[in-house]
């Protein structure tokens, strides 16, 4: 694209001025830069060498709040047999 530049125009007859291309460049580079800003400013403020740094920073938390998210445990289904008073329906729903 920068090889190749021409300016913007509407028609074929109005050319935009610079400066409206620029606003325009701004505003799109406003929401796609915030992604790599935040992960170097990330990176740079953690603690430890760089394997630490970004082990730290791509690990997933895990909280109480996301267990019902977790893949069940199978062997503790297989421990249920039917025809037995303990056992109890057991519904998994995937938000994913």
């Amino acid at each position: 694209h920068l090889v190749n530049y021409k300016p913007l125009t509407y028609n074929n007859v109005y050319v935009y001025p610079w400066w409206g291309e620029v606003i325009g460049w701004c505003l799109a580079l406003s929401s796609m830069l915030c992604i790599p800003i935040s992960l170097l400013y990330k990176l740079f403020r953690a603690k430890g060498t760089f394997k630490e740094r970004w082990a730290h920073l791509t690990t997933p938390v895990w909280g109480a709040h996301h267990l019902e998210y977790m893949a069940p445990d199978i062997k503790s289904l297989s421990s249920l047999s039917p025809g037995t008073d303990d056992n109890k329906v057991i519904i998994f729903e995937s938000v994913m």
